[in-house]
């Protein structure tokens, strides 16, 4: 990555953080007062010394041209030419930090000619070159926020150890990204390789996607986790430092529920599919909803993650309201223009009037909550669907072997399966009618033993049947006559 590497850039954030409290030189002091201003060139009233060596704090009590002169002066030992001094001064209006000027003129091959150096921009020179990638500016914006919020933090003990702490989650983002840097490289050799042995066109673009979707849900991870990580720099509230106070005993930082939630936003993009694959699977569940016909078009989808659901609901006339306790999937809901809250789904529900939603949908949800709560989920919905209306929930099939003993647990939040004769029967006892058990995507074909016989069969229908199932219950018609 331009010579440099992510890790590069962690290590100057690292050696940065180490030296907030270095002293800067004292603000350059007018002459006598009897010597008259205006006769005094800009040299005598506002040039910093010249010197081998300058941390970039030192230019920053300067503004507009006298920062720009002095950065030139200093750094290239010379005047700024108008076109120099007018391009410079155009950047600082349009918002360029003074620290991006004093990096670029000190990378250029001018400066590099007198060699004075400017402590303090390693970061931001590495954090530049991160935004000349046009898919990683996302994620070097979000560097450059730590990186800022990182400098401002007070030099205290609790503080240092905070630091610390984020500094090592950086440093995992860092070699994700080699990775992905890597993963690029690779890439573009073997489509470059496939171009000179086959010249088929059509199988480059097809290996180029795939290297490009795997690339795209490496990034979309980083950017989750570095999100986590500066939310909760940003609402970490200070704690002021007690005179006189015994130091505590160091301990370990405790993960916290952002770093959980952050996790399983990263599980998920890896492990679910694409949006487009979400959309395509939940689209079926339209007619369903159709089916339904109670005149009202209220939805809510609990655990509503991405949105997707939402976004097929909307499309389609209905108004779709999504809850989730994740608060990155619920900004990338509202991000999209979707009805989405932090919101505790029993809580809501009891807010509702009775019959005034059309449908309820949970998709694989069910299994992450005490029973208990289920119960209560059921009943409430019962509640506040009109007459007509469907509950749909959905959930990891327990009757496919593979999935009741093995891949319901890739997901470290599950708590137990739920089987099909359960469901049945907790919809006929919370009064639902016309209920129906919906079993959804078996392994693929290529997937099963091969053989017809009755034994054959039997086994693959336990080890390559339906991954999924969803239960289908609906409120009586007849309530509407009562």
């Amino acid at each position: 990555m331009n010579n440099q590497t992510t890790e590069q850039l962690l290590d100057a954030i690292r050696r940065e953080a180490a030296q907030l409290d270095i002293k800067t030189q004292p603000e350059p002091q007018p002459l006598p007062a009897e010597e008259s201003p205006g006769q005094m060139s800009f040299e005598q009233r506002l040039r910093l010394p010249s010197k081998p060596a300058y941390h970039y704090r030192e230019f920053l009590q300067f503004d507009d041209e006298a920062f720009v002169r002095n950065a030139f002066l200093c750094i290239l030992q010379r005047e700024p030419d108008p076109a120099g001094l007018q391009s410079y001064l155009n950047k600082l209006n349009d918002g360029i930090e003074k620290q991006g000027i004093l990096a670029e003129l000190s990378g250029s091959e001018e400066a590099k000619r007198y060699g004075v150096r400017i402590r303090g921009l390693k970061g931001y020179r590495m954090i530049a070159r991160l935004r000349r990638i046009r898919t990683l500016r996302p994620v070097a914006q979000r560097l450059l926020g730590l990186y800022r919020r990182i400098c401002e933090l007070p030099n205290t003990e609790e503080m240092n150890q905070y630091r610390a702490n984020i500094l090592q989650q950086l440093s995992w983002m860092s070699r994700q990204l080699q990775a992905a840097e890597h993963l690029t490289e690779l890439s573009r050799q073997q489509v470059e390789q496939l171009k000179q042995q086959t010249g088929k066109q059509g199988e480059d673009n097809a290996l180029l996607r795939e290297e490009n979707q795997t690339l795209s849900k490496q990034l979309a991870n980083l950017s989750h986790k570095i999100a986590y990580q500066h939310q909760a720099l940003a609402t970490r509230p200070s704690i002021p430092a007690e005179p006189n106070s015994a130091k505590a005993p160091a301990v370990a930082p405790a993960i916290d529920d952002s770093d959980v939630s952050a996790f399983y936003v990263a599980f998920e993009d890896a492990c679910r599919g694409t949006r487009e694959e979400i959309r395509e699977k939940m689209s079926k569940w339209l007619s369903y909803l159709t089916a339904a016909n109670t005149g009202s078009n209220r939805v809510l989808d609990i655990g509503c993650g991405r949105g997707e659901w939402l976004q097929l609901l909307g499309e389609n006339g209905y108004a779709a309201t999504g809850l989730d306790i994740n608060p990155v999937m619920v900004n990338s809901c509202t991000e999209q223009g979707l009805t989405a809250s932090l919101d505790d789904a029993l809580t809501w529900l009891q807010r509702q009037p009775d019959a005034s939603l059309a449908a309820i949908t949970a998709f694989h949800v069910i299994e992450h909550v005490p029973f208990e709560l289920l119960l209560r989920w059921t009943t409430e919905a019962r509640r506040v669907l009109q007459p007509g209306g469907v509950l749909i929930m959905e959930t990891p099939n327990p009757e496919n072997i593979l999935v009741g003993s093995h891949t319901f647990y890739h997901d470290p939040t599950h708590r137990n399966p739920i089987t099909p004769t359960l469901l049945e029967f907790l919809a006929e006892y919370c009064g639902y009618a016309d209920s129906e058990l919906v079993r959804l995507h078996p392994y693929p074909e290529e997937a099963k033993v091969s053989g017809n016989d009755p034994l054959t069969e039997r086994v693959n229908g336990h080890l390559c049947g339906p991954q999924d199932i969803a239960l289908v219950a609906r409120v009586p018609e007849a309530e509407a006559a009562e």
